[in-house]
C-alpha cells in the first residue's frame, strides 16, 4: 500500500488540465455525516469518482463573506490520513490527500443546500453583498485549493430571484480564473424550476447536476410512490428522471453538459398495508430517509424494471421504501450513455455499499462505472494541486 501511494505521489503534478475526456462520476460529502455517521472523506472509494462536491458552505446574510459552516470538522479535526506518516487535520486535507492520489479527481465546494434561500437574496439584493461574495468565494477557492464552486439555490421562486441567480453565475465566471469549474444544482421537477433562466445560465457552467430524485416522499405525497424512477409514471405524480432530462435539453441545454442526480438513499413510507406503489400511507413524524447501505435488512425486496426502480418491504413494521440499487445503476448507466450524457451524480456519499473485491459488489457508483465502460471511462481532465 505504502509504495503504491508514493509511487502516485511521484508523477508529476502540473497545473490544471480542463480538456474532459469521458463521464463525470460526481458525489456530495456532506460534512455533517462525519458526526453522526461516522462517515469520512477517506472512506469514499476515491478512484471511482471525477468530482466531489463538498457541501455545504454558506453565506453570510448580514455581509455577504462565503464563510464555512463547521470549522471544526472542515478544517481541525484530526482524521486517518490515507498516506503513511502525514498528519490530516479537517475533512479538506483528506480531500486533498485524494486529489494528490487521483489527479483526475477534482474537489468542488458547494454553497447553499436546502434552506439557504434567504443568504443567496441577501446578496441579490445588495450589490455590495454581492461583491464580498465574490470576492471571498475567490480567496477561499484559492486558499483550499478547491476546483471550482456549485451553486445549490433551493430554488428561486420567481422571476427576480432568478435573473440573481444568473448574475451570481456571471460575476463568479468573470471573477474566477478561466478553468474554474462552475456548476448548478437544479431540480427535477418543473414546478421549482420553472423561473430558472436556463439559456442565460448555460454561458456561464461547467456542467449541470440534475437532481433526479425525492420524485415522491412522505412528507409531501399522498401515495407510496418510486422517488427516483426513470421512466413512467410515479404513484400519485408525473415525475420521472428522463422526463427531467428531456426538459432541460428541450431548453437549449446541451446533453454533454447534463449530470443525472441519484440517491444514495432510500424514501420511506409507513403504515403501508402491502408492497405496492399507489398506496396509501400513514404520515409521521419518523425519519423517512435510510441509507442505501441500510435497506438490506427489510425483509423483502423488488425492482421495477420498466420505471427503473427498486423497493422493499417490512411486513412486520409496515414500512416500504424506495431506492436505486446496483441493477438501477446499471440501467441509468446506459442511458447516460446512450443519450450522449455528461455522466452521474449522487447525493450523498455516506450512503453506499462498500466495492467488494470478492462476489457480487453492490455498490452504486462501482455498478455505474462498470457500465460506462470501467475507471478508463471517466474524465481523466487534472486537478488543481497549487
Amino acid at each position: 500500500m505504502m509504495e503504491k501511494v508514493q509511487q502516485i505521489l511521484r508523477q508529476k503534478q502540473g497545473g490544471v488540465d480542463t480538456s474532459s475526456q469521458g463521464f463525470k462520476l460526481c458525489v456530495y460529502f456532506a460534512n455533517w455525516s462525519v458526526y453522526g455517521k461516522k462517515h469520512f472523506p477517506s472512506h469514499i472509494p476515491y478512484e471511482y469518482y471525477t468530482h466531489i462536491f463538498y457541501a455545504f458552505l454558506k453565506i453570510n446574510s448580514e455581509t455577504g463573506e462565503l464563510c464555512f459552516t463547521d470549522e471544526w470538522c472542515d478544517l481541525q479535526m484530526q482524521e486517518e490520513s490515507l498516506i503513511p506518516g502525514e498528519i490530516v487535520h479537517g475533512n479538506l486535507e483528506s480531500l486533498y490527500q485524494m486529489k494528490r492520489l487521483n489527479r483526475s479527481l477534482k474537489v468542488i465546494m458547494s454553497v447553499g443546500g436546502w434552506g439557504a434561500c434567504s443568504q443567496f437574496e441577501a446578496i441579490t439584493d445588495d450589490k455590495e453583498k454581492l461583491r464580498c461574495f465574490v470576492e471571498s468565494a475567490a480567496t477561499l477557492l484559492l486558499k483550499y485549493k478547491f476546483d471550482g464552486i456549485d451553486i445549490d439555490w433551493e430554488y428561486p421562486n420567481n422571476d427576480q430571484q432568478a435573473r440573481g441567480l444568473v448574475e451570481i453565475l456571471a460575476k463568479l465566471r468573470q471573477a474566477l480564473p478561466k478553468q474554474t469549474i462552475l456548476t448548478v444544482a437544479v431540480p427535477g421537477g418543473e414546478e421549482n424550476g420553472r423561473y430558472l433562466k436556463i439559456k442565460e445560465m448555460d454561458q456561464y457552467l461547467s456542467f449541470w447536476n440534475l437532481m433526479t430524485y425525492d420524485f415522491a416522499g412522505q412528507s409531501w405525497s399522498q401515495k407510496t410512490g418510486f422517488h427516483s424512477n426513470l421512466f413512467g409514471k410515479n404513484g400519485d405524480n408525473e415525475l420521472c428522471a428522463s422526463q427531467v432530462v428531456q426538459s432541460y435539453l428541450q431548453r437549449g441545454v446541451p446533453a454533454c453538459k447534463l449530470v443525472l442526480g441519484m440517491p444514495m438513499y432510500g424514501r420511506v413510507f409507513c403504515g403501508v398495508s402491502n408492497c405496492l406503489i399507489g398506496q396509501p400511507f400513514a404520515k409521521t413524524s419518523k425519519e423517512d430517509i435510510i441509507n442505501y447501505n441500510k435497506i438490506c435488512e427489510f425483509k423483502e425486496h423488488g425492482f421495477d424494471p420498466r420505471k427503473v426502480a427498486a423497493f422493499s418491504y417490512d411486513p412486520e413494521k409496515k414500512e416500504f421504501v424506495t431506492y436505486d440499487n446496483a441493477q438501477s445503476a446499471k440501467i441509468k448507466a446506459s442511458y447516460v450513455k446512450s443519450n450522449g450524457l455528461g455522466g452521474g451524480m449522487w447525493w450523498e456519499s455516506s450512503g453506499d455499499r462498500e466495492i467488494s473485491k470478492r462476489g457480487t459488489c453492490e455498490s452504486l457508483v462501482f455498478n455505474f462505472a462498470e457500465q460506462l465502460g470501467g475507471r478508463s471511462a471517466l474524465d481523466n481532465s487534472k486537478n488543481k494541486l497549487d
